[in-house]
């Protein structure tokens, strides 16, 4: 009864009315909001004080509050324009006034691309991020300020040109042809479960943009003779010779490309024929171009129809043209054998490993290898690994394998921390990118994931003004993943480096942005901050990875040059940097420091339990802008609520306030004349209580 009565003193009290505009980046329009309702006729008197008074912190990062960065992005050390170890080094203060317990390495191995998710060597470090004598100063610093450090760990595949690969390519005695999931006959294997990473699907589990064709020879140098028939339908044949010879002139424009970037110009003969003769090395065989260097453009590549197409001896192979809409498969010559490897990424810049079947992947070479190259990290003083693509390491992503797998490997490394002296768990985080019913069952294989859906639902709750569902949705979210592991660790998060910035999903909005960290901060779960975040980046996915990738704005010599300067988005030239808004209290970087700091202090937003509040919750549709709940621990309780809308809302409250330790945005409050509190909640405004 007693609820039932401040639910109807508060619908009798409850008004707003129009708010302070939001920045002028703001796009999204406001949704409709509750129409105004009468003044209460209780008297009120503005005796309540609003004003923070939180605690002194101990000192003890209770909140943890992990934070991710790129290292090529983050800070230049040596003024070359990449970033670095000793760049991440001399920003440790920094991440420290942030409150961040751990920091999370976009990855740092050799790689074929400047985003390192083509692993060329797991054993050793970029030389552009400096030597391990680097790395380990680096550990050893971060761990002097409290802050652990995880490394991108990228499993599910190798970059293409990994020695591995290479030797499984070209070496029929290869140890490494294990290692990767090569088949000659993909369709046909998969139907007949001869791949046990696709065999849970059968026939069904095949899909041709997966597989890409792999050049295999019994030796690599051939003496040959290549004769160019140029016409509308041109024609290539080829035979083997003696003596390398070449006659007529060499103004042909028509060129072999072949090997490793090699491109030589064919002799003209007349009559449109073109010749070429050549000791011909090539692991993956030939294409005709009509111009060199990086001109790759419509017409000027020529190649096979199909990679199953061979260029056979003394036979003339009809060329075809790249047209913008077909690109032509590379020429094989008669001596190779073409075998096809699969990518579970849709590129042929990645190769997927193979660790058998899930149930006994601890065999595999592939894996056993993988696991003694991460305890050479574990070694050096690491504390845990960010697990890439967590659920394409077997092809049915919604079957038991990828659970039981990451299960093995945990499992595998954690015995190995434990054998190290470490009394706590390593630390493993996956990255199963998808929303909660999807997540949810990989909690059997690991004890932390980034949980997708917690940016999902708040991003549409701030974009529509309407807060009264998250607290259910994510209290939700937490029983479901108690079922299944007990110690299981939501990562919570906004956004991450393959998604669009926070601020851009926010229609380019400040003000929400500093909601969205304050919610981030005042949740259940384990925060990760994407660098820049805290600055109020902005940056659009669709655009290219780059466009939210950029650098770290320092506002000194740390600033890198970026791995793609042209591809900036225009807002970002507006985003003050790091100094400019150390320097200013109302800006989006002190939201992040003032929260983390009060998640730092109170073990009841650190670790408590997120409980729906009783009245200002999914079932009140008089208040749908306000998100509002409990952190509570057994010594501890703590209101939290937010105002998602742009528009004023008055907020009767019932609770025994002890003080305010945290606000956001304009909030005041008056006491009703039978003794009970009023809060006047400014557009998107927060305010976190503790409770007596």
């Amino acid at each position: 009864m007693k609820q039932l009565f401040y639910l109807a003193f508060a619908l009798l009290l409850a008004a707003v009315a129009p708010a302070c505009g939001d920045d002028n980046l703001e796009a999204v329009s406001p949704p409709p909001e509750v129409p105004d309702q009468p003044e209460p006729e209780n008297p009120t008197t503005p005796d309540i004080s609003v004003a923070p008074a939180p605690d002194a912190w101990d000192g003890v990062k209770r909140a943890d509050v992990s934070y991710q960065l790129l290292i090529y992005s983050f800070a230049d050390s040596d003024g070359d324009g990449t970033g670095d170890f000793q760049g991440i080094r001399s920003k440790l203060d920094y991440l420290d006034s942030l409150g961040v317990s751990a920091i999370w390495l976009s990855p740092a191995h050799p790689a074929m691309s400047y985003h390192g998710y083509d692993v060329l060597d797991y054993e050793a470090l970029n030389e552009d991020y400096g030597t391990e004598a680097d790395f380990k100063q680096l550990i050893d610093d971060a761990h002097a300020h409290g802050i652990k450090i995880y490394m991108d760990w990228v499993i599910n595949h190798t970059g293409k040109n990994h020695p591995w690969f290479r030797s499984a390519l070209t070496d029929p005695e290869s140890p490494y042809k294990d290692y990767y999931i090569l088949s000659d006959n993909p369709r046909a294997d998969i139907a007949a479960g001869l791949i046990p990473m696709i065999a849970t699907e059968g026939a069904n589990g095949y899909d041709a943009g997966q597989w890409f064709s792999a050049v295999t020879s019994d030796e690599n140098v051939h003496r040959l003779k290549f004769t160019l028939s140029w016409s509308a339908t041109p024609t290539l044949t080829v035979e083997e010779v003696e003596t390398v010879e070449n006659t007529g002139t060499r103004n042909s424009g028509k060129y072999l490309y072949y090997g490793e970037g090699n491109c030589e110009e064919f002799y003209t003969q007349g009559n449109n024929v073109y010749t070429l003769s050549l000791e011909f090395e090539s692991s993956w065989g030939c294409l005709v171009r009509t111009a060199t260097g990086d001109d790759w453009g419509t017409g000027k590549k020529y190649g096979a129809a199909s990679s199953s197409a061979t260029l056979q001896y003394g036979t003339p192979l009809t060329l075809k043209a790249n047209t913008g809409s077909f690109d032509p498969a590379d020429i094989q010559l008669p001596y190779m054998r073409s075998t096809m490897y699969h990518s579970h990424f849709w590129t042929d810049w990645f190769a997927d490993l193979n660790y058998g079947a899930a149930d006994q992947c601890a065999e595999s070479p592939a894996f056993k290898t993988i696991c003694k190259a991460a305890e050479k990290w574990i070694d050096m003083g690491i504390d845990g690994l960010r697990l890439d693509g967590a659920k394409h390491i077997y092809h049915n992503a919604s079957s038991s394998e990828n659970p039981t797998f990451w299960n093995t490997f945990y499992t595998t490394l954690n015995d190995y921390f434990h054998a190290k002296g470490h009394t706590e768990n390593i630390y493993m985080v996956g990255e199963v990118f998808d929303d909660y019913a999807a997540a949810k069952p990989y909690y059997r294989g690991l004890p932390a994931l980034f949980e997708f859906a917690f940016w999902y639902r708040l991003k549409d709750a701030l974009n529509n003004g309407s807060g009264n569902y998250f607290a259910k949705n994510i209290s939700d979210y937490r029983e479901g993943y108690a079922a299944i592991r007990a110690d299981y660790i939501a990562a919570t998060k906004l956004t991450n480096h393959d998604e669009s910035r926070a601020r851009t999903d926010l229609g380019g909005s400040l003000d929400k942005a500093k909601q969205a960290a304050a919610v981030l901060l005042t949740a259940n779960g384990s925060p990760y901050i994407y660098y820049g975040e805290e600055l109020g980046y902005v940056g659009n996915k669709e655009g290219g990875d780059e466009y939210v990738r950029n650098p770290m704005k320092w506002g000194d010599d740390a600033t890198t040059k970026g791995i793609a300067p042209d591809k900036l988005d225009a807002g970002m030239a507006n985003v003050p940097d790091v100094m400019e808004q150390v320097s200013d209290s109302a800006s989006i970087l002190n939201v992040y420091r003032t929260f983390s700091r009060l998640r730092n202090t109170y073990p009841a937003l650190a670790s408590g339990k997120m409980e729906v509040h009783p009245v200002y919750n999914s079932e009140n549709a008089s208040y749908k802008s306000i998100a509002a709940w409990y952190m509570s621990t057994e010594e501890q309780r703590m209101l939290v609520v937010h105002n998602f809308s742009s528009l004023n809302a008055n907020v009767p409250l019932s609770e025994d306030i002890d003080k305010t330790v945290g606000k956001l945005g304009k909030v005041t409050a008056t006491t009703a004349a039978d003794g009970k509190i009023l809060l006047q909640m400014g557009s998107r405004s927060s305010i976190v209580f503790l409770l007596k």
